[in-house]
């Protein structure tokens, strides 16, 4: 490719104006947020930091499940492990500490051709405490043969038998 002096002239002059609007000091304005649907501006301002309170539900305390899981003394191996969801909250002076729709884990602790003996192991709540739970069943369920059976979604009892501490947010 052949240049002219005219041709040369206008290509630098060219890139030297390119040049000269890039090495501007000024910044752009700082971007805000674009306004959506019927001119609504979404909230910008920071989330609050949470508050956290210990709470501590006394032994004895009964807590209403519902197995998410089905065991049975048939199809259950020690070591298996569950679900159930906490369907009633429970409260501590007036304050919900353990909200209905909390989980609860465990595992099949031992199986034999009529019983199974449950470890409940943790309680996880909605706000996103968890805390260790040490509890037993308090109605056992059983089959026309006598054989334990814990359905899906059937209502169950346990019973703390040690108390549960567990943060609480505020």
């Amino acid at each position: 490719m052949r240049l002219t002096v005219p041709g040369f002239v206008a290509t630098v002059s060219i890139l030297l104006l390119s040049a000269g609007g890039c090495s501007r000091s000024e910044q752009a304005p700082a971007a805000q947020p674009a306004p959506g649907p019927g001119g609504f501006v979404p909230d910008t301002k920071p989330v609050p930091v949470a508050r956290w309170s210990d709470a501590t539900v006394p032994r004895g305390t009964t807590i209403k499940l519902s197995f998410i899981d089905t065991l049975s003394s048939e199809t259950s191996r020690k070591g298996d492990m569950f679900r159930a969801l906490v369907t009633e909250a429970v409260t501590v002076g007036g304050a919900v500490v353990v909200p209905s729709g909390s989980n609860v884990v465990g595992k099949v602790a031992e199986v034999s051709p009529t019983a199974l003996r449950l470890e409940f192991e943790r309680v996880d709540t909605p706000t996103g405490a968890s805390a260790p739970l040490e509890a037993r069943m308090a109605d056992p369920e059983t089959d026309g043969a006598g054989r334990t059976v814990y359905r899906s979604t059937a209502p169950i009892t346990v019973v703390l038998e040690e108390p549960l501490r567990i943060r609480v947010k505020q």
